[in-house]
């Protein structure tokens, strides 16, 4: 470090150069909750916050949301395939309770 002569206050020879841009998107400050980009992803948002969102997401490209939303699409994937299994679960549940029930009857 050197010192300022004039002013008796260190002054460093490398400075930080940081943008307001690099900031906010280091910190996600423009991001919305996942549980917003969730309804975006849904068609819940009004246009004027849709926009908002689908600018932000895939114009200026946000990484973080961008991963945000490709975690959300594999769950809701995921979770569609469970609720294949869950229906077809119920379906062999009632079938079996049905032919119980007419056993008992019968």
């Amino acid at each position: 470090m050197e010192r300022n002569e004039e002013a008796g206050v260190p002054e460093r020879t490398e400075r930080l150069m940081l943008t307001a841009g690099e900031v906010w998107r280091e910190a996600g400050v423009s991001c919305p909750h996942p549980d917003i980009l969730l309804a975006w992803k849904e068609g819940a948002l009004a246009e004027g916050p849709s926009g908002y969102l689908r600018f932000h997401v895939e114009e200026a490209g946000c990484p973080r949301c961008q991963a945000v939303v490709e975690d959300l699409t594999r769950k809701a994937r995921a979770d569609s395939g469970r609720e294949e299994e869950l229906g077809s679960l119920k379906a062999k549940l009632l079938s079996s309770t049905m032919t119980f029930l007419r056993k008992r009857k019968g």
